[in-house]
């Protein structure tokens, strides 16, 4: 029966995927390509290698590329300022904390909490930065970086790299980041808990890595996470929340100044890599699992964590999004679609939903 529907799919698929993809296709027919192209690799890479597709390239180095996209795309860099302005609030009055940056990257977001701590008439006299991260090179270059921040502030600085990812740490390496911050500890998770791999159909699993989080007894727990349901193995469902998120995403990139062949190129290269990890990848193995903000927000609740104090936010949007803020949640839209959550929230004091 499968074989069945997959020789009846392959002529479909097969009429959505381009001959050629440049700076001029419609965002529609890009999306159709990627995801199309995603599928049929997936179902018989021999006949996506026969077409032979003609994709423009553009030899811009990664991380200007990054900075592009980061220009394309504002939210992002503004929900690492959101989340920090949550984090200070949670270090108001701290001679001593310690940031535990889960999926800590290149360290850009805590270089910008090391510097705004700095600029406080009443800077900590102590940071402890404890960074998770499954590459070795990320956590070398974000140790360099912080550090440099540290030294500019005059802070005593202790950096703590932990090589791995949330889901392997044992009970003893949380220990340790526990003991190392007892009252002083700020967790932080921009972009990681929807890589968290799990079995497929387990549902509780990140419910049960954030109640180890919430064990912790953090002050704060900042969470940024892109708003889409592709943590489910039902296909067409993930097809209709990827098409409406991605789809806002390829039009919110169109508003920027940048050039046509820069829009393209993010487009294609930065998306276009999660969309193919979300279709052409086995359910087994793919990495790219967003759930809805009110996904994350039951699974806090269960964790035993309640929303943190609110705090008068400074954020800079272009006129065509908007913020819409609850307790707890900030959203971050672009034309009433609801692109990226940012969440705060604190172990409660009755605990975890069982």
């Amino acid at each position: 029966m499968i074989r069945h529907r997959q020789r009846l799919a392959k002529p479909t698929i097969n009429g959505l995927i381009l001959d050629r993809v440049d700076s001029r296709t419609e965002n529609d027919a890009l999306l159709a390509h990627i995801v199309a192209e995603s599928i049929l690799t997936r179902l018989d890479h021999r006949l996506v290698e026969a077409k032979n597709i003609y994709v423009e390239d553009f030899k811009i180095p990664q991380i200007v590329m990054f900075y592009k996209m980061a220009q394309a795309y504002p939210h992002i860099f503004e929900s690492h300022a959101i989340a920090n302005q949550h984090l200070l609030r949670a270090a108001e009055g701290l001679d001593w904390i310690a940031a535990f940056d889960i999926g800590i990257g290149k360290g850009r977001q805590m270089v910008e909490l090391l510097d705004a701590l700095a600029r406080r008439p009443d800077p900590p006299r102590r940071v402890d930065v404890i960074a998770l991260d499954p590459v070795t090179s990320n956590l070398e270059e974000a140790g360099a970086a912080v550090r440099d921040a540290a030294a500019r502030a005059g802070f005593e600085f202790a950096y703590h790299p932990i090589h791995g990812m949330l889901e392997s740490l044992g009970d003893d390496e949380l220990a340790r980041v526990a003991e190392l911050a007892p009252g002083r500890l700020l967790i932080n998770a921009a972009y990681t808990m929807h890589h968290t791999r799990h079995a497929v159909g387990d549902t509780e699993q990140r419910t049960r890595l954030l109640r180890r989080l919430a064990a912790l007894e953090p002050r704060v727990l900042t969470l940024i996470e892109p708003n889409a349901n592709h943590d489910t193995e039902n296909i067409a469902r993930r097809f209709h929340h990827a098409w409406n998120h991605f789809g806002a995403v390829f039009e919110l990139i169109d508003e920027s100044a940048l050039d046509a062949s820069s829009r393209f190129a993010i487009k294609e290269k930065f998306f276009g890599r999660e969309i193919r990890d979300l279709f052409g990848v086995s359910d087994s193995f793919r990495c790219e699992r967003h759930e809805p903000y009110e996904s994350w927000l039951l699974r806090l609740a269960r964790a035993g964590f309640e929303p943190a104090p609110r705090v008068e936010l400074r954020v800079e949007l272009p006129a065509h999004s908007s913020l819409d803020i609850a307790d707890g949640l900030v959203r971050l839209d672009y034309r009433g679609e609801t692109l990226i959550a940012v969440f705060a929230y604190r172990p409660s004091a009755g605990g975890s939903e069982r």
